[in-house]
Order: structure tokens, then C-alpha cells, then sequence
């Protein structure tokens, strides 16, 4: 089997949901982080996708298109939003590596952020 390169998880990205939720009748959309407000998100290796990965990826979506590699976390889904700096990322595809649960290969394009009116962290 071969041996897979261990890759430095050096950057924080904020994962979050866009939940709608019905108050007294009125739908509100809640951005609902999955980690706890003073944990600064999740650690990641993040990278921008080959000329080859790129030109697949614009036959399918025009957005840039980017890979973050998490450790593996049960979290995270292609329903996800993830914030980097001032960019949103929506999920697009999610590979397990082998279902070894150690690292996730996440691809995300760059979106517009959804429109919220309410902010709810994880508790710690």
C-alpha cells in the first residue's frame, strides 16, 4: 500500500450551516458554527487546485476551486460553508481517503456568503 505524504495543517477555517428555522411564523436563517466561538475554527491544510485539477473543475463549476485536508472529523459534510479570511467556500465533494478515518479531502468552490439573521456557536 502506499504510503500517504503527511501534510501540515497550518491554517483555522470556520465551519458553519445556514439552518432555517421558523420563529412566531417567520422563517430566519441561523449561520450555525460547528466549533466554539474562541476555538477559531478547525485546523486545515488548504491549497489551490493544479492547472489539470482547475480545468476539470471549470467544466462542472466556473467558482475558484480550492482543497482543504482535515483530520477526520464526523462534522463534516457537503452541506457545509467553510470561512477563510474574507472568503466563503461551499462544499462540493468529500473524500474519505480509503474510509480510514484519518484525513478528509475536502473540495469547496468560492460562493457568495447566504444571508443570515442570527450567529449560534458550538458550545465548548
Amino acid at each position: 500500500m502506499k504510503q500517504r505524504q503527511r501534510l501540515v495543517k497550518d491554517k483555522k477555517v470556520r465551519a458553519f450551516k445556514a439552518t432555517p428555522r421558523v420563529l412566531w411564523g417567520f422563517e430566519r436563517v441561523v449561520k450555525n458554527y460547528l466549533h466554539p466561538e474562541n476555538s477559531g475554527g478547525w485546523w486545515t491544510h488548504l491549497r489551490h487546485l493544479s492547472q489539470g485539477e482547475q480545468h476539470k473543475a471549470r467544466q462542472v463549476q466556473s467558482n475558484e476551486s480550492v482543497q482543504f485536508v482535515f483530520s477526520y472529523n464526523s462534522k463534516i459534510t457537503t452541506d457545509l460553508y467553510l470561512e477563510y479570511g474574507e472568503r466563503t467556500y461551499k462544499i462540493v465533494s468529500i473524500d474519505p481517503y480509503e474510509y480510514n478515518k484519518t484525513d478528509l479531502e475536502v473540495r469547496a468552490e468560492q460562493v457568495s456568503p447566504p444571508t443570515y439573521d442570527e450567529v449560534e456557536w458550538e458550545e465548548q
